[in-house]
């Protein structure tokens, strides 16, 4: 359920807001390297729509909903909960593989894209007849040449014809993308951790504020006991007088008592929400971290596509010149964008070096998300349990006789006038210091792996003629 409290796709679609061209690329992009993770494991999704794509609630988006995996699904049962409208014209040999589950992807791109299903009908006859008859459909004018090509490459009616997940992440305009788009993202970590950081201060002058206002309190209600137990002793020699001042002291020691529950009070409601507000902010950064590492490893397979391989250095350097007279050469490479991630062949071993090094860096980044997860849970449940104690702590001072009370409110207030009498006061605030200093601390880890990730994207070759309209 961690991977759905964001809804999923359908439900985005239903709202009927309009996407732009990057945030379709964004949605599509990724659920076309779930899918080429999913055929490399030598297994079929089955079952590729909008209802099984799900939304964290950061965004990111998952493929779920395995449950047709290798099993050979009907076309009655996928009538039923409308896969049909999702299945490519082999639907009528019965045959289902990788190039089925491009096909539904394809659907699942021109549905973001139009807002609507590419295939409906008034019955399923009709419905299978459109799918396996054509027209395909095609998108407007005003999408990009790139993502026309693509709407065309996936819908081919022979199964064969169409590129598999790997070929098209492989794609120049989706390499530039992907480039992009990471480099994006690092910013957006960059701004959680400035968050993290701000936090770690906020905490700081939260910790601060309510210790004070605790001792201040503290001293109030002292003083006001003792104002108290001063009218209780002159009493029978001075009555009315007395009794005003034990009438005092008794008022002074409930502002007292209100200024340090105010206080405590604020501390609990602070800790509960700072919890959340953390372990969100880490949450987000793995997730991120995650899906530029994953993008990096699918750059790095598409420049190594096996039409590149055996280009020679002299292969290169004339495809250069004919790149600087704007020259068009043959089908292999078909135009200028494509020219130009030939002639940045020779940067592929230095980028598949550089993505080695990213896994790397996520590998200790992972290392750091755990500990500080375990940090921040042993942190907060050693403050509900404080909290816990205090209030039980209360009630059985309620419970006591009044002497007994005037002894433990003595007591009390002479521990907060002079905080070091009471260590468990000097342990919390310890406690809490330290979990400030291991908050900055893993920020500044994460910040050294943050700054390796936007090195190793440096290293990765722009691809020009490449566009995307927004």
């Amino acid at each position: 359920m961690d991977h759905c409290d964001g809804g999923n796709l359908a439900q985005k679609i239903k709202e009927g807001n309009p996407f732009s061209e990057e945030q379709i690329m964004d949605c599509f992009v990724k659920i076309c390297m779930a899918l080429k993770h999913v055929h490399e494991l030598g297994l079929l999704h089955r079952d590729l729509r909008p209802q099984n794509i799900f939304l964290t609630k950061f965004g990111t988006l998952c493929l779920g909903d395995f449950g047709r995996v290798n099993e050979n699904a009907s076309q009655s049962e996928s009538s039923k909960d409308g896969m049909l409208g999702y299945l490519g014209p082999e639907m009528r040999t019965g045959i289902y593989d990788t190039k089925s589950d491009i096909w539904s992807l394809g659907c699942v791109l021109y549905e973001l894209c139009m807002l609507q299903s590419a295939f409906t009908a008034a019955s399923t006859i009709e419905l299978v007849a459109k799918i396996l008859g054509g027209p395909y459909p095609s998108l407007p004018e005003s999408f990009s040449p790139e993502l026309h090509q693509l709407m065309c490459d996936i819908f081919q009616q022979e199964p064969t014809s169409r590129p598999s997940a790997g070929e098209i992440l492989a794609k120049p305009f989706i390499i530039s993308f992907l480039t992009k788009k990471n480099e994006e993202t690092v910013e957006e970590l960059q701004t959680n951790l400035n968050t993290l950081r701000t936090l770690a201060d906020s905490l700081e002058c939260v910790h601060q504020g309510t210790t004070i206002g605790s001792l201040t309190g503290g001293v109030i209600g002292a003083a006001g006991g003792i104002t108290s137990i001063v009218g209780l002793i002159l009493a029978p020699f001075t009555l009315g007088t007395s009794l005003i001042v034990t009438g005092v002291g008794i008022g002074v020691a409930v502002a007292g008592g209100a200024t340090a529950g105010v206080s405590n009070i604020t501390n609990m409601v602070n800790q509960s929400t700072d919890h959340k507000v953390i372990k969100n902010i880490i949450k987000e950064f793995q997730e991120k971290m995650n899906s530029v590492v994953t993008s990096l490893q699918n750059i790095d397979e598409g420049l190594e596509t096996p039409w590149m391989s055996g280009v020679s250095e002299r292969e290169i350097l004339n495809a250069e010149k004919l790149a600087n007279t704007g020259a068009r050469v043959g089908r292999g490479l078909g135009s200028i964008p494509e020219l130009v991630r030939l002639i940045h062949v020779a940067s592929i071993g230095k980028v598949a070096a550089q993505t080695a090094r990213a896994v790397r860096v996520l590998e200790m980044a992972t290392g750091i998300f755990s500990a500080f997860f375990v940090a921040v849970d042993i942190f907060f449940i050693a403050m509900d349990a404080k909290e816990i104690h205090n209030i039980r702590q209360a009630k059985a001072e309620k419970q006591s006789s009044d002497s007994s009370k005037l002894h433990l409110m003595d007591t009390d207030s002479m521990n907060k006038l002079n905080p070091e009498c009471e260590e468990p006061k000097a342990e919390v605030k310890s406690k809490t210091m330290k979990f400030i200093q291991t908050i900055r601390q893993t920020a500044d880890q994460l910040q050294q792996c943050l700054d390796e990730l936007s090195d190793v994207i440096s290293f990765i070759p722009k691809i020009e003629g490449c566009h995307l309209d927004n």
